[in-house]
């Protein structure tokens, strides 16, 4: 979307005026009252929202497990890895623009999918929902710096037949660092395009649609099948984004800036597009569909639909469409809706694949942490929607509520049992602390000692 972001600023400073440097006074004028009187307006809709940003009450239990024995019995706790693929939502475009310079910058520090730059009390992404059933799970993302360990590999303005591209790299990304534990490894990968397609599609048919869009998800279904080991897809079809056009009745701006980023919201209307987005909508589920079934015995493979955030229309707030939930380039969206999409997939996450809900008026607002049901703890699969059995003999660490103290879900007789042995640990580590250091590891070789991998700081690299 970057590319048509670029020429939306030229155009909307200068218009159609022959000199670029000094276009006249008077349309300047014009210009900047239409930009900062959208500012003022999407402001006052973020201010009345008092959306609870963030999950700051996390009370639910941890399980101790081995690895998984299928994918279709893989809980929050045994992901290792978060990854996303797609286009510029999935980087959180303009998230945080605050000027009309900045509405072309990436935020991935807030994406609702690997965000890593705020804490899950401050708002909801998926890589620091799982964080707290994974501790040392990989693949978050920051705006300062690009991580050793950042999968968040969606490219600005990628159209749909560029996913097979996407999905190439991230084989060979995860091969490269993670090394021997990629065999091992867990991974969560969400994939959402083709906004871009959508976009478009009123200028080439063929390229930007339904059976492109589908033979490119195919294929990159294969390749990751194929080349990753050990990976749960989360496809989240593309949101309508006629939808945007509802907006226009909030500021001219918007409109300008839809003229730009999106004409074919203008050359088609809201029949044609819904007709449009139905092909997408089916041709993504047959694809998905094809691939479960045939992948149906695998133990290591699925894909699921995330329906989270296609929305049949903007939410309102009072009368008007909920503009504080687009960044400031009126197209993409804001820290609250990724706050909102963040929420609004880890519940789907544990709903059968046939029954997940979609964003709505209700869920903007949402601020209650979704537990893994007793019932049924794990991701939900084609294969564990219908029937499901929990762990047998599962024990967790509990974290009680009101308390950060964690607590081992265990019969209360072994408690004297635990106390000995800790009393036991305590002395021998105060008797060991008289001990002159041996030879072998004197003060002057401690410096030979480096820490494992696991306790190195992927920030450093």
């Amino acid at each position: 979307m970057t590319r048509f972001l670029i020429l939306f600023v030229v155009n909307f400073l200068v218009f159609e005026v022959n000199s670029i440097i000094a276009p006249p006074k008077e349309i300047l004028e014009i210009s900047v009252e239409i930009f900062n009187n959208w500012k003022t307006v999407r402001k006052d809709f973020m201010d009345s929202m008092k959306h609870p940003m963030g999950l700051p009450h996390f009370n639910c239990s941890r399980p101790l497990l081995d690895g998984p024995k299928s994918v279709h019995q893989l809980h929050p706790s045994q992901i290792d890895v978060v990854a996303a693929l797609g286009d510029s939502v999935s980087v959180a475009q303009s998230a945080k623009s605050s000027s009309i310079l900045d509405i072309f910058e990436q935020y991935p520090g807030v994406s609702f999918v690997t965000g890593d730059d705020v804490a899950l009390a401050e708002q909801s992404t998926l890589f620091n929902m799982f964080r707290k059933f994974s501790p040392r799970i990989k693949g978050g993302s920051s705006d300062r710096i690009r991580k050793f360990y950042d999968f968040n590999l969606a490219v600005a303005g990628s159209f749909s037949h560029e996913l097979p591209a996407q999905a190439k790299n991230l084989a060979r990304v995860l091969k490269r660092k993670l090394g021997r534990d990629n065999a091992n490894s867990w991974k969560f990968v969400n994939i959402f395009i083709g906004h871009n397609d959508l976009c478009n599609i009123c200028k080439n048919e063929t390229l930007y649609g339904p059976e492109n869009f589908g033979d490119s998800i195919k294929t990159s279904l294969s390749i990751i099948q194929d080349s990753i080991p050990n990976v749960f897809v989360n496809v989240m079809p593309p949101i309508n984004v006629q939808i945007h056009s509802q907006a226009h009745k909030v500021s001219p701006f918007c409109e300008l800036s839809h003229k730009q980023t999106c004409s074919c919201i203008f050359d088609l209307n809201e029949k044609e597009y819904l007709d449009i987005k139905k092909q997408f909508d089916d041709k993504l589920k047959e694809v998905i569909n094809e691939f479960n079934d045939k992948s149906k015995d695998s133990k290591n493979f699925t894909v699921v639909i995330a329906p989270a955030m296609d929305l049949k229309s903007i939410p309102l707030l009072g009368e008007k469409p909920n503009v504080g939930l687009l960044a400031l380039d009126c197209f993409h969206l804001s820290p609250i809706a990724h706050d909102v999409a963040a929420k609004q997939i880890w519940k789907g996450l544990f709903e059968p694949v046939t029954e997940k809900s979609v964003t709505n008026q209700l869920s903007v607002g949402f601020d209650r942490f979704v537990c893994p049901p007793k019932k049924c703890p794990f991701l939900r699969t084609d294969q564990n929607s219908e029937s499901c059995e929990p762990p047998k003999e599962l024990r967790s660490l509990q974290i009680i509520p009101g308390n950060t103290t964690v607590g081992l879900d265990m019969p209360t007789f072994f408690l004297p049992f635990f106390f000995i042995i800790g009393t036991a640990s305590i002395l021998l580590f105060v008797r060991a602390s008289f001990r002159r250091p041996s030879s072998e590891f004197s003060d002057e070789r401690q410096y030979l000692l480096l820490p494992i991998r696991a306790d190195l700081n992927d920030n450093i690299f």
